[in-house]
């Protein structure tokens, strides 16, 4: 019985994120608004963690499939989201680059990017045809389908799964408490942020064993994961400058024979860069801040107290709007 209600439990996690992501499916398509692709990427991403932390209750071959088609999906969504924010951050800064001397290289960046997002919605096209031809998202309804109809229970198992996930996930991400003190880490502080989102989902998946006492943790952890985000949207930023640089090189030498007119683009990408240097100086300090604060004020060790206490066994129901 105590598999039977983790199953029930289970589909009701899987099934909001299941139709999170087919709300946005006809937006994703058209491409008119950007959040579209931000809220399926955001819902694949728990659907796919949701799937991870159930998948004893599914057959091997089927959660093979979901598996597959779903993180299709969210690779797909995630490169054009990517761009998608980067667009955005330079159209949020375009008028302090509006100097004659900055503006060429700023808007030559703008094109570049306009030109890889268009190019990238031919993946995101590709990842929903796959989608919709496995038949997946209709697939893990079918699945999901019986568990849906009945109540869901507390019990013994499903209060360890619970428990027990949320430890994991947790000593995952505090394991790079020191690998993150130094910031030219690049990987380490990335992988961390990895780590500390895929803490985060398992929390909101498991809210509604815990209640409110959870929701400070979760509240905590997604302002830690906000920062160590901020500091890899620079790193990529660092990254890529150079690259591009080297790329609009090589483009302007096959047209002209030479290199001469990527002089007037470099003063407007490198003020860029160091704008970009310097905001990723500061998300720094602050991360290691709000870090250092989390483990003086013990809120780990809270949370590990928590997962230890015995939970009711009343029955719930599960709340699915969760934030992004």
């Amino acid at each position: 019985m105590d598999s039977e209600d983790i199953y029930v439990y289970g589909t009701r996690i899987i099934y909001a994120q299941l139709s999170a992501m087919q709300a946005e499916i006809e937006g994703v398509l058209c491409a008119k608004d950007i959040e579209h692709i931000h809220r399926m990427r955001v819902a694949s991403r728990r659907l796919r963690s949701a799937l991870k932390i159930f998948r004893a209750t599914i057959p091997i071959k089927d959660y093979k499939l979901f598996n597959k088609d779903i993180r299709t999906v969210t690779k797909s969504l995630g490169t054009a989201r990517d761009i998608d924010v980067q667009l955005e951050l330079l159209h949020e800064l375009e008028p302090r680059f509006n100097d004659p001397k900055l503006k060429p290289g700023f808007s030559r960046l703008q094109l570049r990017l306009r030109q890889q997002r268009q190019n990238a919605q031919g993946g995101v096209l590709l990842a929903m045809k796959t989608l919709e031809d496995d038949q997946t998202l209709r697939q893990i309804t079918r699945w999901a389908a019986p568990g849906l109809e009945q109540e869901v229970r507390h019990t013994a198992a499903l209060n360890e799964l619970g428990s027990e996930s949320i430890k994991n996930r947790l000593s995952e991400m505090v394991e790079y408490d020191q690998l993150v003190r130094d910031e030219t880490n690049v990987a380490e502080l990335h992988t961390m942020r990895i780590r500390a989102k895929h803490l985060r989902y398992t929390m909101e998946a498991f809210d509604e064993l815990y209640g409110d006492q959870i929701r400070p943790f979760i509240s905590q952890l997604k302002k830690i994961q906000d920062l160590l985000g901020s500091i890899h949207d620079a790193d990529v930023w660092m990254e890529r400058i150079p690259n591009f640089i080297q790329e609009e090189g090589q483009r302007i030498e096959a047209s002209f024979g030479h290199t001469g007119p990527l002089r007037r683009l470099l003063p407007g990408l490198r003020a860029f860069a160091d704008d970009r240097l310097r905001i990723r100086a500061d998300d720094y300090r602050d991360f290691i801040k709000l870090w250092d604060k989390s483990l003086e004020s013990r809120i780990w060790e809270e949370l590990s107290v928590l997962l230890q206490a015995p939970l009711p066994g009343d029955g719930i129901s599960v709340v699915t709007d969760l934030p992004d």
